[in-house]
């Protein structure tokens, strides 16, 4: 599940950034939502444990440079500790709507035009929302689609969401990506 997982998160990130208004870049990378800072922090536990042992390496790797471009392997197998899948139902790309992304998301290969057009369907579907608690319900939505038809799952959950904070703050597409987080929790 590493790599899938990978792809599930970067997903993640640009239906996120879709959602708030953005795109992504020509690279795939999603403005503000770097995964080798987040995936770090998410796998951290300031209790000890495994886990905390877990996040302090992934910690230091993230700073010697091993997330590099050519090390794309080593992050797709800290994501892959962090979701698991479960029994998943059929999403038809076809559905249209927070169905239609969430099978996008499954889909997505990583690659630059595969995230950015989960991040244009994300911002099709954020333009209909008539107010900011109607855009977070999509978006906890498309979480709980993923979640319960997708059968994705957070491991870790309210740990991995809370150590997040402290990587993404209270800026608007860090609580998006949060709120889509929480529905796999």
């Amino acid at each position: 599940m590493a790599s899938s997982a990978l792809n599930v998160l970067s997903g993640i990130a640009a239906a996120a950034a879709g959602f708030h208004g953005e795109t992504v870049s020509k690279n795939g990378s999603v403005p503000g939502l770097d995964l080798a800072k987040i995936l770090p922090a998410m796998l951290g536990d300031k209790a000890g444990g495994a886990a905390g042992l877990l996040g302090s390496l992934a910690s230091v790797a993230s700073k010697s440079g091993l997330f590099g471009g050519s090390k794309m392997g080593n992050l797709a197998d800290l994501a892959g500790s962090l979701l698991s899948s479960g029994s998943a139902g059929a999403v038809s790309k076809a559905a249209g709507g927070i169905g239609g992304l969430a099978a996008a998301i499954m889909g997505n290969s990583g690659s630059a035009a595969s995230l950015g057009s989960i991040a244009s369907l994300a911002t099709k579907i954020g333009k209909t929302a008539t107010s900011k608690n109607d855009l977070l319900g999509k978006v906890s939505e498309l979480g709980k689609t993923l979640g319960n038809t997708c059968g994705i799952s957070l491991n870790g959950g309210g740990t991995v969401l809370k150590a997040l904070d402290n990587v993404l703050g209270n800026d608007a597409k860090g609580t998006i990506f949060k709120t889509i987080l929480k529905g796999l929790a």
